[in-house]
């Protein structure tokens, strides 16, 4: 049988990185309380790197020598060479510098303090701070700085309660440049003609666009494309990416109602789609293709599962081919700078997410190359799921309907455990609701940490005769726009109705009994909190992690401190707060809550980023007032998805005590 080991024990890599060289690939992997970094060449065993024996919070290899740049979780930033395996303390501050971005030669960091732009010399350590504008409280998009050759440095930084790009010369410190503070502006990047890249929200979030601007002369901005929806906001995310030789853009865009591969000329401004069909070419929700050389692209496609990903390559007359076809999810490729090799993240229904290198074959290659399902991948990770002392039950994909759409599911039958018989009957269900929620959970194990533990602990929770549900309810990826849109102005609603109707769809089984408990993490708390005041009755106890209580009062803490307001489409499809209370009431937990008749449990981390922890607060101080059962906990420190293993120990304990106690 399971154990809680098993479960905790799991490694959980991030994407993978190469060296300018080539010859190393890094990765930070979360081990029991944070994260550490692993360096390694792939098929050999990595080096594991704790600079100062402190957690790492991010790293950045330099352009120009096999060496990276280490910031750790207690504020050290280091240089670290691989060849030699030695870490060299750079600098220490006391809350760290972050979003460090090297320069084109590799001589001069970027990075914040305190909020504050500045350099670093490499050469002799000197520092610059400018006197411009500060990054400011929101969340930050993919790039924070981008180096010209010439050594102007474009930033992002908060004017106005909005994200804002600007330029700095950092030989004089002007800031020489910067956008208009009625749009949302951020992730920028320099084109081969000398060009600002960027992208722009604006009118609450109902517009998106990438925009090219010539910082000498803004009278020259070109849109190069631009996304509108007055009706659900516009969706689409995951920053281009620009060609080795800087001629062409690359991005999933949802032009025709599915994210597929375009590419835009940076000269002429004419957009190329290259993919096509009734699948998303996207791996996760702010993917974006990437470029292998100047005329082939590699990305990662539900193409043949809705459930799973493959990856395959394109070229630009359209042509495509299957890279790695493995069963699972394979996204984040990451070509090799010599084009020889692509690192990728896999996961599939007998492995929890590892690091696996695919050899490319050579154009000029005469050899006949292998079949890309059959050839074997090597590893810089490696899953540790083959050590259970029982393999894991393979989910089945099951189907329902709700209201006009069908909604795809992911089934873990106990019954396949060795630990519960196969003639089991009248066992509990379980349904685990995802985040976002433009999420989407997969065919096994899925490559995020924070859905694979909690795949992990449905199949702790299966060999002790849980019945688990995963449910891709309306709002999520993989099934194209019209179902990721299909929430609308409805939010609240329409996705509980797709959740209740999982519950259902467990007590329909032969083998199950009337007892349903549901639980999940962010959106999923959010539906923990939502449906037994909206759909009493559906659950006899649900489980919230940091999820939303009201609506309005998040909406406000995070327009403040998260996103601005005029990128955020909540008010384009709800109205605003002030304006159209009643929808905002009737999406917020706390309206219903005089309507629970079940038991709610409740967690949530003081330090999270995404979810004010006040929102527990008014879920403890309104339920005081009722008479609902009810516990719930704060974690001092804890982010939005916990980060220490004695939490997450102490979380599915009490889960399941919840659920053996009321199902």
């Amino acid at each position: 049988m399971l154990t809680l080991n098993n479960v905790l024990d799991l490694e959980w890599p991030d994407t993978p990185t190469w060296s300018s060289c080539g010859s190393f690939l890094a990765t930070t992997v979360h081990e029991d309380d944070g994260k550490e970094l692993l360096i390694g060449r792939p098929g050999k065993e990595p080096w594991r790197v704790r600079p100062a024996d402190e957690h790492v919070a991010e790293f950045t290899w330099s352009p120009a020598e096999p060496q990276l740049v280490c910031t750790t979780e207690d504020g050290l930033t280091t240089l670290i060479d691989p060849r030699e395996q030695s870490v060299s303390e750079i600098a220490r501050t006391p809350d760290g510098d972050t979003s460090l971005t090297w320069s084109h030669d590799g001589a001069r960091l970027a990075f914040y303090r305190d909020g504050e732009p500045r350099t670093r010399s490499l050469t002799d350590g000197v520092e610059r701070a400018f006197d411009v504008p500060e990054r400011g409280p929101f969340l930050g998009g993919e790039r924070a700085f981008a180096w010209r050759e010439d050594g102007l440095l474009a930033y992002r930084f908060t004017d106005c309660e909005t994200k804002c790009v600007g330029v700095i010369n950092t030989e004089n410190g002007d800031l020489v440049w910067r956008t208009r503070p009625d749009a949302s502006s951020h992730s920028p990047f320099w084109l081969g003609d000398g060009r600002l890249c960027y992208e722009r929200r604006r009118e609450y979030g109902t517009v998106r666009e990438i925009i090219a601007v010539d910082v000498d002369d803004p009278r020259t901005e070109t849109v190069f494309f631009q996304e509108v929806d007055e009706e659900t906001g516009a969706l689409s995310r995951g920053s281009p990416r620009f060609s080795p030789d800087g001629t062409l853009l690359a991005a999933a865009l949802p032009v025709d109602g599915y994210e597929h591969i375009h590419v835009i000329n940076v000269t002429s401004g004419e957009r190329t789609q290259l993919t096509e069909g009734a699948f998303e070419d996207k791996g996760l929700a702010d993917s974006a293709p990437r470029w292998i050389d100047d005329s082939r692209l590699v990305f990662a496609s539900n193409r043949q599962d809705t459930g799973q990903r493959q990856l395959y390559t394109v070229t630009l007359d359209g042509t495509t081919e299957p890279l790695v076809e493995t069963p699972g999810t394979n996204v984040e490729p990451r070509p090799s700078p010599d084009s020889d090799h692509v690192a990728y993240i896999h996961a599939s229904r007998d492995r929890s997410p590892e690091i696996r290198v695919h050899e490319l074959e050579s154009e000029s290659s005469s050899a006949e190359p292998a079949e890309p399902a059959t050839q074997t991948d090597t590893q810089l990770t490696h899953s540790s799921v083959h050590e259970w002392p029982e393999p894991p039950i393979e989910p089945e994909r099951v189907t329902f309907e709700s209201g006009e759409l069908t909604i795809e599911s992911y089934l873990l039958d106990p019954r396949q455990s060795e630990s519960v018989p196969d003639d089991a009957t009248d066992l509990p269900g379980v349904v685990y609701v995802h985040g976002g929620p433009m999420r989407q959970i997969r065919d096994g194990f899925h490559p995020s940490r924070s859905y694979g533990l909690a795949y992990a602990y449905q199949q702790y929770l299966a060999t002790k005769g849980y019945v688990s549900l995963f449910v891709n309810y309306r709002g999520g990826i993989g099934y194209g726009r019209a179902f990721r849109g299909a929430i609308g102005g409805d939010r609240g609603r329409v996705e509980m109705d797709d959740i209740a109707r999982a519950a259902d769809y467990l007590r329909a089984l032969e083998y199950t009994s009337d007892s349903v408990g549901q639980w999940g993490l962010s959106y999923g708390g959010y539906a923990a909190l939502q449906l037994p005041g909206t759909h009493p009755g559906t659950f006899d106890v649900t489980v919230n992690i940091a999820g939303l209580a009201d609506t309005a009062n998040y909406h406000e803490w995070a327009t403040e401190t998260k996103f601005p307001d005029i990128s955020s489409a909540a008010t384009t499809v709800m109205g605003h707060p002030l304006e159209n209370p009643d929808r905002w009431d009737d999406a917020s937990p706390v309206t219903h809550m005089d309507r629970y008749e079940t038991p709610l449990y409740s967690f949530h981390g003081t330090a999270d980023r995404y979810v004010n922890v006040e929102q527990q607060d008014i879920v403890v101080n309104t339920l005081l007032d009722l008479d609902v059962e009810f516990e719930a906990e704060y974690y001092p420190g804890e982010g939005h998805v916990f980060s220490k293993r004695s939490t997450w120990r102490r979380t599915f304990e009490k889960i399941e005590a919840a659920f053996d106690e009321h199902l």
